[in-house]
């Protein structure tokens, strides 16, 4: 059996997994079992290498700056206009306050499909969002982090909607059983990852005429 390694071939590999590689019918869905894996990924998962900065620009007159295509879930919002990054308040859309004077904005929120700031842009200002994106895998995009690294977590969630397509219980409620499993280790390596801090120690307990730590 070949590795997996790409869209390709986690298709045949979903198809000998679930013994169908002689049923065109199942063949002919597996990019649907695939784009539907993702979907439900993509709202499970929050992993570092989801979230990205990307640069962004106001328009003079307007509080409304597009979300990025591929967003998922907003970080922070930082204003970049004026050199040094300052983080702007975030909001809830219907309750965060609106000005009609143009000015830097001091506050944000997300309203549909759009950023919204507080004040319309007095100038055409630039922000750093900080968001969670979505891993994308089709015929185009052919592989990700998520397939490169894990790739059972991948098979486990296509597999699922195979048994699901092939009206199988038995064989989703399997694989829903291996999927949920390796999300739980996954996100147990990414707590650990975003947990670790250093030990520090106040330097005024080491320094002269205090408590020193080291030798007591």
């Amino acid at each position: 059996m070949a590795l997996i390694t790409d869209y390709d071939t986690l298709k045949t590999a979903v198809a000998l997994y679930q013994w169908r590689t002689d049923d065109t019918a199942f063949e002919n869905n597996v990019d649907s079992m695939i784009q539907n894996a993702g979907a439900r990924l993509n709202r499970k998962l929050q992993l570092r290498v989801m979230q990205v900065n990307t640069d962004l620009t106001g328009t003079i007159g307007s509080r409304e700056i597009a979300l990025p295509s591929d967003y998922v879930e907003p970080i922070s919002l930082h204003l970049t206009t004026f050199g040094e990054p300052c983080e702007l308040r975030p909001s809830i859309a219907g309750q965060m306050p609106l000005h009609t004077g143009n000015a830097s904005p001091d506050a944000w929120c997300i309203d549909g499909t759009n950023i919204s700031l507080d004040h319309p842009c007095d100038v055409a200002h630039t922000f750093r969002f900080r968001y969670r994106k979505s891993l994308v895998l089709d015929a185009t995009t052919t592989t990700n982090w998520l397939l490169t690294n894990h790739p059972d977590i991948y098979l486990a969630a296509v597999c699922v909607w195979g048994g699901v397509f092939m009206r199988d219980q038995e064989e989703a409620v399997k694989h829903k059983a291996l999927l949920e499993e390796g999300l739980e280790e996954l996100g147990n390596i990414e707590s650990r990852n975003t947990s670790i801090a250093p030990l520090t120690v106040d330097a005024a307990l080491v320094s002269r005429g205090g408590f020193n730590i080291n030798n007591g």
